[in-house]
């Protein structure tokens, strides 16, 4: 299959496959097209990777049906501004029709450049991302929607809806990474927006409402800015491709605009509620939204345009590392296992963005691992999470005690895919370590770096005790969850497992030369030889030494007899009960029952106290970022 034909089954097939399935009826219909779009997605993903780099000029047709499509776009934001009664939205969007106006407008002085599609390392990583993870996200949610339609609101939206934009998502992520277009690309920054916002709202309570309001809100201002900037590059360098238009002297206002878009869309501080108010949404929505598409639509353009940011980027890269710094410290205090998700999702996009702008070959390619590890690690979370959700009722971690008796698989899963956070030498930590080495001629970012990987220990480690926090039993049960949920979570954990071990590979092949070609050899020697330096690392002792550790467990389960178990001492006689008991005398003989509960340190972790004063500081350094634009 030509690679025409392969850019038209990743963009239009999902969208023409979504619409069958919003149309058709539900039932095994439905599945089945579900189905039919995941895997064609995923094997023409595949295949375009192993065809290597190409770019593609479409007809000027193209250009003019982009001409036709983004004032509908933009229209219906307007609409939906006017549905949900606010008038910042309704303001935002009669701005960028004025701006789609003028546009056009200028465009008539020049001559019409066709839509480029741009087939590089870079966008086929984010390629990969979204059609093999996205479309794993859209299996499971077979299996997840069928149980949530028995527990979700009277009011909500039906399921066909659900998938005709969990599916259409995956179109639209494709088309923005591929096409080199201003315009193109923010009809597909927009698309995804008003998809994030009927997701986010498909449950129709008055939480999911407000929710999907709030992220409209903010994203509707990240496609202001992204408008915005198109405009005045196209005014200022008198081109519409975004690679030659962002190279340009010219374009660093339009740079800048751009920054802040991807800061919206990633959810960087001070913009991280509308991503906070998105674990209100089915749990593949957060998934989706968290791993492969909504965020990573920020992480590909920063990427993009960090080599030509100049001196902005030193400001880019603080707001980066203050983002991944005090996200960490919010996880802290979080009981809510899907907001813990959500903060540590931020953080790590804000610890992408700081390393794609220190600019560095060593920085980059701690970029691109992170960003390939945090799509897998993360997804498999917010899957384990909804699983278990569903199952006790609760994604409160205070209520995840003793779940490895109740649910051994799914938790077991969630413990690799937690570990895989912030275990050497899983790939996460690989790029931790990483973008660390790239900081220390940035004293500002290293500090923020090392604080913010120092907290991420805390809250991973404090999780992963309570839920492994169980009396003993003899025998375990395993769950009985969809099939679809379970093979997906398995097929993930798999591919956390291998991706690590294949971690120094991947740098080898993948993020090391795409790091060389978008930033090239720029940095001091010492930065030269750190990137070279990583090529030498020795993995695979360390899964040696983790596979003798869970061997032994293993072993010694085998071997453990229930005579053997001795319970704990309880500050008093235990009550007669077995091995399960966890009540003692207390005083005046009376009965108490030990509590076990995890220290999340609220007044000082405690949202309110934090966000106070860091989302000033956030706003703060976004108008230093066009303060250092004045000469």
């Amino acid at each position: 299959m030509t690679q025409e034909w392969l850019i038209g089954a990743l963009v239009l097939g999902p969208l023409a496959l979504a619409l069958l399935i919003l149309v058709g009826p539900r039932g095994w219909w439905r599945d089945g097209l579900v189905v039919v779009a995941a895997l064609a997605t995923m094997a023409a993903g595949v295949e375009l990777a192993l065809k290597g780099s190409a770019t593609l000029t479409l007809p000027p047709l193209v250009t003019e049906i982009a001409t036709g499509i983004e004032p509908v776009v933009i229209i219906t934001v307007l609409f939906l501004g006017f549905r949900v009664r606010s008038w910042l939205v309704m303001g935002m969007a009669v701005i960028q029709l004025a701006l789609a106006a003028a546009g056009y407008l200028l465009e008539r002085g020049h001559e019409t450049v066709a839509t480029v599609i741009r087939i590089d390392p870079l966008s086929t990583i984010l390629v990969l991302i979204v059609s093999v993870i996205g479309s794993l996200i859209a299996l499971y949610a077979i299996g997840y929607m069928r149980q949530h339609e028995h527990h979700a609101p009277t009011t909500a939206a039906s399921t066909n809806r659900f998938f005709f934009f969990i599916i259409a998502f995956l179109g639209l992520m494709n088309g923005l990474v591929l096409v080199d277009h201003l315009k193109w690309l923010g009809i597909f920054w927009e698309g995804t927006t008003l998809c994030s916002f009927f997701l986010i709202g498909h449950d129709g309570t008055d939480e999911a409402r407000t929710s999907a309001r709030r992220a409209l809100l903010i994203n509707v201002f990240g496609g202001l800015m992204m408008g915005l900037g198109g405009y005045l590059a196209l005014r200022l360098t008198g081109s519409e491709s975004l690679s030659a238009a962002m190279a340009s002297p010219a374009a660093l206002i339009p740079l800048a605009l751009l920054a802040v878009a991807t800061m919206t869309k990633s959810a960087q501080m001070p913009f991280q509620s509308w991503l906070l108010g998105a674990m209100v949404a089915p749990t593949p929505v957060s998934a989706l939204l968290h791993s492969s598409t909504m965020v990573k639509a920020g992480s590909y353009l920063i990427l993009r345009i960090a080599p030509h940011l100049g001196q902005l980027a030193p400001v880019v890269a603080v707001a980066g590392a203050f983002t991944f710094a005090v996200t960490c410290a919010l996880a802290i205090g979080q009981s809510n296992g899907k907001k813990v998700l959500a903060y540590s999702t931020i953080a790590n996009l804000g610890l992408i963005a700081s390393c794609a702008a220190l600019n560095t070959p060593l920085a980059y390619a701690a970029a691109l691992m992170l960003l390939i590890f945090h799509a897998v690690s993360k997804a498999l979370l917010f899957l384990c999470v909804g699983t278990i959700e569903q199952t006790i009722g609760s994604r409160h971690i205070e209520d995840m005690g003793g779940i490895l008796f109740k649910m051994p698989l799914t938790t077991s899963v969630a413990i690799v895919g937690m570990v895989s956070m912030m275990v050497p030498p899983f790939g996460m930590l690989i790029g931790k370590w990483m973008a660390i080495e790239a900081a220390t001629q940035s004293p500002a970012v290293l500090i923020l770096f090392i604080i913010g990987s120092a907290l991420t220990v805390f809250f991973w480690a404090k999780w992963i005790g309570r839920i492994t926090t169980a009396s003993y039993h003899e025998t375990y049960t395993i769950e009985k969850v969809s099939g679809w949920q379970i093979g997906v979570l398995l097929t993930m954990v798999v591919a956390v497992i291998l991706g690590s071990l294949a971690a120094m590979p991947l740098y080898h092949y993948i993020a090391k030369p795409v790091s060389l070609q978008m930033v090239g050899q720029v940095g001091d020697a010492t930065m030269r030889t750190l990137l070279e330096s990583v090529d030498g690392l020795v993995t695979w002792p360390i899964f040696v030494v983790l596979g003798v550790v869970l061997l032994a467990i293993v072993i010694s389960s085998l071997f453990f007899r229930c005579s053997q178990l001795r319970l704990p001492f309880l500050c008093g006689e235990n009550v007669e009960g077995g091995a399960q008991s966890y009540e003692f005398r207390g005083i005046a003989d009376g009965t108490e029952t030990a509590m076990l509960n995890s220290y999340y340190l609220s007044p000082v972790f405690g949202e309110g106290k934090i966000t106070a004063w860091s989302n000033p500081v956030a706003v703060m350094i976004i108008i230093t970022l066009f303060g250092v634009i004045v000469p």
